[in-house]
């Protein structure tokens, strides 16, 4: 009877809870990464100054402590631990048998459950709640708001073990405080891994206390390009803009740069660890040392320190002061990063200097090595060993696979365009982050890498087997810091994307579904507004191309896809585009040759101007000619030529009739210059775009006037001209100079402001 009673009251609490508590739809719910099951029941749970938490056991503390720090904040609500269930709003649970970062969170209007089985798992538990709570909840200062969770069922647990982020202190420098903002905005999101790349040729940032003279100098430069390219984008973008905090003078110059001393990078570890987020540590070697070799120069093969052609001389692996020098420096890093492995890059290292190093070729003689990659690999061999004896594990990007390595090394993959690279590492049983550059480099503006593309790359390659899959660590993306020289343009740069990232490594790829997604990301938003995220906004569209008229055009504006709440602003008279300026409503003429510069605004944010000229052309007559075959005649030019000006058709060459522009049988093979010839057909009087993609180099001609130049020497790449062509007939080449690996030609051509199509048999003849 008893039992009976107490359980018809809590019936009648959880009633009355329910009909005073607001309920909460689907549409309500937006939850990032996606959890593997939902259930939404009626009513909410409120939290008040009463809520009282059961915390059991240790792994449970730091979700607990995490809570309590949120609502000291925004509420002022100071929680109180208690140890009976009966007096509790928040139980923490533990349980046997989920995966790593795995919870179970039941919400009703009386209490919060909370399981796992490890200390991640209720940490993600909590991220769940905080964002199923109002968005007030980010804030640092006491605010009024009602603290509703809605009553929900959730299961769930991540894809990967390694969810990350990178970031690059080496070209430009974030501070501490940042750093710490940064770990929040990963938490926040459940992911648990943030990649520090420590050491580059641009400058040295962590303390090391054998050799001073790596932060007293190596951590401060003379101003360089990169810098110089940031200031004068900062005229017209204010993201762009170098603090000036980060510069200062040493021996009367003026120095950009910054160092963590030792004591911070463990304030900063520390400060992950509370948030289950494992900082790996990147000292990048035996190439981009050149921050290091600057001030020990003895760690290069000729004693002096530099740059080659496109890369820096590495340090000399002919000599035991390098291996000396390197181990020195791991033995002080290993001391302040708990986690298991320490990233040594060996990345893009110039081999050339140890062609040329009689020691480099000694020690390739004296240990029976094949060539300068496998001297890179006995390099990584010694130095992992380093590690085993440290407790730690070796980590580098793929670069350390040629050559060979052990299966104790872990390999990130970064070269998308080398996929054997993770195919044979995990072959080979070494563990694998995958973070390539076609989609998950975030330097690379969102123009290029979208949200979509990021959030529908599938990681693991179709070729893996199941073995091979296992071998996945997770995903990462990273965050190269060439021309971000702020932190506000790291947030930037950074999101929405990162939150593709983070479903990405965590929902499985069944689980998962763009349109659904971004619905959710643009949920977020205010969210990030909350939290000070200065995030991508859509770019203005219609300026990509230089603008061609004869007499007038219109121009038309639009953003790369629809968001509510952003406005097109822009100017042409060159001046930048503000709130203040022209907004664009509808099409405009232009009928002079001008400036245009645009950019969208929502509210405060704004994104970079998108600008081009608009340049008044002459029709070019249509020849008086009708072909009598359909297509393009090609002729093939052997032999390797220094430029496109070189490929010229010999009266003795022969040719064939082509029905495209593309390489054929050719691709990958050895390389054979080429020129497409004949006659395009422009249907109506009008400005026409012509756009071509090629590796090498080509040249599009309409009769003799040069229309699109995609000359010297270049990966895959597209360029593009316009011209105003009379109906009618008229003349075409393309002239290709491939590269050593030929690999694509291509062209397209289109009416000013529409669609392009491919140039081929249906608008061409000879």
């Amino acid at each position: 009877m008893k039992n009976l009673l107490t359980f018809l009251i809590l019936v009648v609490l959880i009633i009355s809870c329910t009909q005073t508590n607001p309920s909460f739809n689907k549409q309500d719910i937006a939850l990032i990464p996606k959890p593997t099951s939902l259930q939404i029941n009626a009513g909410s749970f409120e939290f008040n100054a009463d809520t009282k938490l059961v915390v059991q056991d240790n792994s449970q503390q730091k979700a607990a402590n995490y809570l309590k720090g949120l609502f000291a904040s925004a509420a002022g609500y100071n929680f109180t631990e208690v140890n009976s269930e009966t007096d509790a709003s928040v139980i923490f649970e533990s349980v046997t048998g989920l995966k790593k970062g795995a919870y179970k969170l039941v919400v009703n209007p009386m209490l919060i459950n909370i399981s796992a089985s490890d200390e991640s798992g209720f940490f993600n538990a909590i991220q769940t709640i905080r964002q199923l709570l109002p968005i007030e909840i980010e804030s640092k200062e006491k605010v009024s708001a009602e603290w509703y969770v809605p009553s929900v069922v959730i299961e769930d647990e991540p894809r990967f073990k390694w969810r990350g982020m990178h970031n690059d202190f080496s070209r430009h420098f974030i501070d501490i405080d940042e750093v710490k903002s940064f770990l929040d905005y990963l938490a926040l999101y459940k992911m648990n891994t943030y990649h520090m790349h420590l050491t580059d040729d641009q400058g040295w940032r962590i303390e090391i206390k054998e050799y001073p003279l790596l932060t007293e100098k190596g951590a401060w430069r003379t101003p360089n390009n990169q810098d110089s390219i940031c200031m004068e984008r900062a005229q017209e973008n204010k993201l762009y803009t170098i603090d000036e905090a980060k510069f200062k003078t040493i021996d009367g110059e003026r120095k950009y740069g910054g160092f963590f001393t030792q004591e911070q990078i463990k304030e900063i570890v520390a400060y992950a660890e509370e948030r289950c987020i494992t900082v790996v540590p990147e000292i990048d070697m035996p190439g981009h040392f050149k921050a290091a070799i600057d001030n020990y120069p003895f760690l290069s093969c000729t004693g002096e320190s530099g740059w080659d052609t496109v890369f820096t001389h590495p340090s000399c692996l002919g000599k035991e002061t390098t291996y000396e020098f390197m181990k020195n420096i791991l033995s002080e890093v290993v001391e302040l990063f708990p986690y298991e492995y320490i990233h040594i890059g060996g990345d893009e290292v110039n081999i050339r200097s140890w062609e040329e190093c009689p020691r480099c070729q000694k020690a390739i003689k004296d240990n029976n090595l094949k060539d300068e990659h496998e001297l890179q690999s006995h390099f990584n061999r010694d130095i992992e060993q380093f590690l085993h004896s440290k407790g730690k594990k070796l980590m580098g990007w793929d670069e350390i696979v040629e050559g060979g390595l052990t299966k104790d090394a872990a390999v990130m993959w970064w070269r998308g365009w080398r996929p054997e690279a993770p195919k044979k590492a995990a072959e080979n049983g070494n563990e694998l982050v995958i973070t390539p550059t076609d989609a998950y480099y975030f330097d690379y503006l969102n123009d290029g890498n979208s949200l979509e593309k990021v959030y529908n790359y599938e990681p693991v390659p179709e070729s893996f087997t199941a073995e091979e899959e296992a071998n996945v660590l997770g995903i990462q993306a990273n965050l190269w810091s060439e021309w971000i020289p702020s932190f506000t343009r790291l947030q930037y740069q950074a999101f929405p994307r990162m939150l593709a990232v983070a479903e990405n490594a965590w929902a499985s790829k069944e689980n998962k579904d763009f349109e659904a997604f971004n619905t959710r990301v643009e949920q977020h938003y205010p969210r990030l507004e909350e939290l000070g995220i200065y995030y991508y906004i859509p770019i203005v569209k219609g300026l990509d191309k230089t603008i061609g008229l004869v007499d007038s055009t219109m121009v038309k504006l639009e953003l790369a896809y629809p968001l509510e709440g952003v406005d097109i602003y822009y100017t042409t008279n060159g001046s930048i585009p503000t709130k203040e300026t022209n907004k664009y409503t509808e099409p405009f003429t232009v009928n002079d040759t001008v400036e245009i510069k645009a950019r969208a605004y929502k509210g405060d944010i704004y994104n970079d101007i998108k600008k081009t000229k608009v340049v008044r052309k002459e029709y070019i007559s249509s020849v008086n000619i009708s072909p009598t075959e359909k297509g393009l005649k090609r002729y093939l030019i052997q032999g390797k030529l220094k430029s496109v000006t070189d490929v010229n058709i010999k009266s003795a060459s022969k040719w064939v009739a082509v029905d495209s522009i593309d390489i054929a049988e050719f691709k990958g093979k050895k390389p054979v210059n080429m020129v497409f010839s004949g006659y395009f057909k422009a249907e109506k009087d009008g400005i026409y775009q012509f756009e071509t993609r090629s590796d090498g180099g080509d040249y599009l001609y309409i009769g003799d006037t040069l229309v699109v130049d995609n000359s010297g020497w270049h990966g895959p790449r597209k360029r593009y001209g316009n011209v105003a062509l009379k109906a009618g007939w008229h003349p075409i080449t393309i002239k290709y100079r491939p590269s050593d690996n030929p690999r694509v030609i291509n062209a397209w051509y289109g009416l000013q402001g529409e669609k392009l199509k491919p140039i081929d048999s249906k608008v061409t003849g000879f």
